[in-house]
């Protein structure tokens, strides 16, 4: 009997022992074991590393990102193709990529700095001079751009900061199109921070407020006033008053002046 209890007793400390089981460990820095039994507080993630959980968020049945594009090879999560999370997404946490409980925020959405609640393949940006944040998709990295990964025909190409203001590797897409009114300061983009402008192709899309007034010397195109359009003409170029095809948005006798490639809008010389 007294062997017995010796064996009951050294089984109930081994138990105990494994339920206090919690080194300090990296997420992804610890290979499963055979029985796939990970330290407290860690999961066995599918690629084969003991990985951190996200409280009730994450669960081994959870919803997890249907990947987007096929990762390159590793360990870590892939944050533009959204691989190796057991669920939730891939997303920045300080100046690393994580798994964490996914958001639903759309790409172009105001977003929460302190929180990432964008959803899967964005991240939430300080944009417009660390006004706001938006969601932007990840879509590049190491210099190599995946111009398709953006939608309506937008270029991948901004460089991802880290939450300290350092430049990382990745690349975003730019802004997406906004079905909004680039005529006038109409407040449609949802923000004081923003304004609707003309892209080069003419298309509307919500971008960062700019503040040169008409007939001042611009540079990118939403560096004018909203309202405005920075148009290059001999060389130089200036802000004008954006217009519509055939109509009255001119003051007499000026009509609206179409720019190559684009059949919608125009400027008003």
């Amino acid at each position: 009997m007294a062997s017995r209890h010796r064996v009951t007793l050294a089984l109930l400390l081994g138990l105990a022992c494994a339920a206090c089981y919690k080194p300090n460990i990296q997420s992804g820095g610890l290979l499963c074991p055979d029985a796939g039994a990970c330290p407290e507080g860690f999961f066995c993630a599918g690629d084969g590393h003991c990985r951190e959980k996200m409280g009730e968020a994450c669960k081994p049945d959870a919803a997890r990102p249907v990947p987007l594009c096929t990762p390159e090879p590793g360990d870590d999560c892939d944050p533009i193709c959204q691989s190796r999370c057991q669920c939730g997404g891939c997303t920045l946490v300080g100046s690393t990529f994580q798994c964490m409980p996914a958001g639903s925020k759309k790409r172009g959405d105001i977003c929460n700095l302190e929180n990432d609640d964008c959803e899967p393949g964005n991240v939430c940006f300080r944009d417009c001079g660390n006004k706001i944040g938006r969601c932007y998709r990840i879509c590049g990295k190491g210099g190599v751009l995946n111009h398709a990964i953006c939608e309506g025909g937008q270029r991948c190409g901004v460089t991802l900061t880290d939450r300290g203001g350092v430049a990382t590797e990745y690349s975003l897409c730019e802004p997406p199109l906004e079905a909004c009114n680039p005529l006038v300061d109409s407040g449609d983009c949802h923000d004081a921070a923003l304004g609707c402008y003309l892209t080069p192709g003419g298309s509307p899309v919500c971008d960062c407020r700019g503040s040169m007034p008409p007939g001042d010397l611009c540079g990118p195109y939403n560096s004018c006033v909203p309202g405005y359009r920075c148009v290059e003409i001999f060389g130089e170029a200036s802000c004008y008053k954006a217009c519509r095809r055939n109509a009255s948005d001119c003051t007499a006798p000026s009509t609206c002046t179409m720019l190559a490639g684009d059949s919608t809008f125009g400027y008003c010389p």
